[in-house]
């Protein structure tokens, strides 16, 4: 399947539950015919320990520093390799930014 061809048929919807404690990211692929759920998959993150890490990559002596805004836009695109996976979307890499910088048009309206 291609790219252009997963964006015909499925559309992807973004939720997010914060309950203080974990912050739950699901991301469910969307059949367009019949507005069916087919597919999610989901990442919880202890938000005080990622807290800390993103603190610490903002230290002085950090290579990489880290906001919130970023880590969440990488887990929905770590979260769009499981679907490039599953539907077997050829010549695609949600994570090369460089190549896909925009994603917004594989999500529904």
């Amino acid at each position: 399947m291609t790219i252009q061809e997963f964006k015909q048929n499925f559309c992807l919807k973004i939720k997010t539950q914060n309950t203080g404690v974990t912050l739950t990211i699901i991301t469910e692929a969307i059949r367009r015919a019949d507005n069916k759920v087919v597919d999610a998959v989901k990442t919880q993150i202890d938000i005080q320990e990622t807290n800390d890490w993103i603190m610490d990559s903002n230290s002085i002596i950090s290579a990489t520093p880290w906001s919130w805004k970023q880590f969440i836009e990488e887990t929905k695109r770590f979260q769009l390799e499981y679907f490039v996976q599953r539907a077997n979307i050829e010549n695609w890499y949600p994570l090369d930014k460089q190549a896909n910088l925009d994603i917004s048009d594989l999500y529904c309206e």
